[in-house]
């Protein structure tokens, strides 16, 4: 069982990354927690930790001075970064003081974490004696920290491909499938390590370029959808040479965000791209806050298709220009929620509500416009009540009462005595503002209400008894009315 070190001195971060995996699972062994820098040099000469997590920002001695003691000693322990330093200089010193990897502290996900662990147990020496013919691993830090071994039976590369895959198991599987044709083939070359979303590929030998289209067509296959695929062909002599190239052919990102026809392209130059927002932008996002704020949902599509459209016109503007504007139209609806009493989080949309993050990861204009659109429209339905009330005084102590007596029976007529009108006009005045009637209105929350009980595992006679309802028999009849399944089976189906 390997060993590993945490070195970080705030408390609430030790004790996240010790619960963000399973370590037994991936057979590893937990040291006792490094506080500082001295403790750490302390349990790495007496424990000779196989992996360290290390924080760069740690009092008494450095984490770039326990990387220059590694270093020193000639030690074979595997270091991750896990920082919240972002400055460039630093990280490249950590890259070539021998870090393996780096990870940003803030937003660390168990799966991240997980991944670059189970890569770091399964590097082996016997990789660096693999045969030459084929392609070899490495990962993209060690080209940044000059590491000669990447020409090892070359004297350089004559093409670099990059291919967006979206996810790991898509570039799992594109990776398997260009190590078999490069063996098969006798190609050497070596599959460079740089996220989970694309795959870089370097080969010794430009081929002819039917090859490029043959392997794209095959990776479409394996996956089960098309793919960019963006090619550098040039001659690559040096290390700086190859991080141009990466740059060169990353650039098919562009042509993916914009969902561009042209998947398969060449690349022998940076693409111009603008850094403001696009010509006309803050026109709509003005109609857009005040639509959102009216409530008018088809003139709130009508300004989301039409900045859509002013993006498209002006093509190449910067991805990082346009996701401040995608934030700026969140935060629209935001303010909106806010001033509702609510709060964005309060939408669960794609089986989450971190909506923000979720737009920063989305990587087709097309995708996001019709996130957006559905985002939308959920958004109105969340908030309309909260909308209606918010312009009657009425319908806010309606809604009110209703929210107070909803473990109780509640009528119609207590609700219009309580708010000071007759029963005939609050039946009336409820249907024209809110869209539904007195009862199926109280229905719906009910409803709402039960299925976070019968989630949590409460008994559909208790549910039926805590919401005042007659009898289980008519609490079952109303539940199905309006979700098409018994409490009983929604009940079973939230326990699977």
């Amino acid at each position: 069982m390997k060993k590993v070190l945490i070195v970080e001195d705030e408390i609430l971060a030790r004790l996240g990354l010790r619960q963000l995996v399973d370590w037994k699972k991936l057979d590893l062994e937990l040291l006792p927690d490094a506080t500082d820098g001295e403790e750490a040099l302390e349990m790495i000469r007496n424990s000779r930790p196989d992996i360290i997590l290390l924080d760069l920002n740690i009092p008494r001695v450095s984490g770039l001075e326990i990387l220059e003691f590694l270093k020193k000693e000639e030690m074979k322990t595997r270091v991750i970064v896990v920082s919240c330093q972002e400055e460039f200089d630093v990280v490249k010193k950590a890259m070539k003081l021998g870090a393996y990897d780096y990870l940003r502290k803030l937003n660390l996900s168990s799966d991240e974490l997980e991944s670059i662990l189970e890569k770091c147990l399964g590097e082996t020496e016997e990789r660096n004696t693999m045969h030459l013919r084929g392609i070899r691993e490495i990962r993209y830090e060690e080209i940044i920290r000059d590491n000669r071994d990447i020409f090892a039976g070359t004297s350089n590369y004559q093409s670099l491909i990059c291919i967006l895959a979206e996810n790991p198991d898509g570039l799992s599987q594109i990776t398997e499938l260009i190590r078999k044709w490069a063996q098969t083939d006798a190609r050497e070359g070596l599959q460079i390590q740089k996220g989970n979303q694309y795959g870089y590929f370097l080969l010794a030998e430009k081929p002819e370029r039917f090859v490029y289209t043959k392997l794209k067509e095959k990776a479409e296959q394996r996956i089960g959808r098309e793919l960019y695929m963006g090619i550098f062909e040039g001659c690559m002599e040096k290390t700086a040479d190859i991080i141009r190239a990466a740059a060169m052919a990353e650039q098919i990102q562009l042509f993916s965000y914009y969902d561009k026809e042209e998947k398969l392209v060449f690349f022998q130059k940076k693409i111009e791209t603008e850094g403001h927002s696009p010509r006309g932008i803050h026109g709509y996002l003005d109609s857009l806050k005040e639509n959102i704020r009216c409530f008018n949902k088809e003139e709130t599509e009508q300004d989301l298709h039409g900045i859509f459209g002013l993006i498209r016109q002006e093509p190449y503007i910067s991805i990082n220009v346009l996701r401040r504007n995608f934030m700026d139209i969140l935060g629209i609806y935001s303010m909106v929620a806010q001033s509702l009493d609510g709060a964005l989080e309060e939408i669960e949309f794609d089986g989450d509500n971190c909506h923000y993050q979720k737009i920063m990861m989305m990587e087709s204009l097309r995708e996001i416009e019709k996130w957006f659109l559905e985002f939308n429209s959920i958004f109105m339905e969340k908030f309309w009540i909260a909308y209606k009330c918010s312009r009657s005084e009425i319908l806010q102590k309606v809604v009110k009462y209703i929210e107070m007596h909803i473990t109780e029976p509640i009528h119609l007529s207590d609700a219009a005595g309580e708010t000071g009108v007759s029963s005939a006009y609050l039946s009336t005045i409820f249907k024209k503002e809110i869209g539904y009637n007195f009862i199926e209105y109280v229905n719906l929350r009910k409803t709402e209400l039960a299925r976070q009980m019968l989630q949590e595992g409460k008994m559909v006679y208790e549910v039926s008894e805590l919401l005042g309802f007659e009898n289980s028999t008519y609490f079952s009849r109303v539940f199905k009315r309006y979700t098409d399944v018994s409490p009983d089976t929604y009940r079973k189906q939230s326990e699977i």
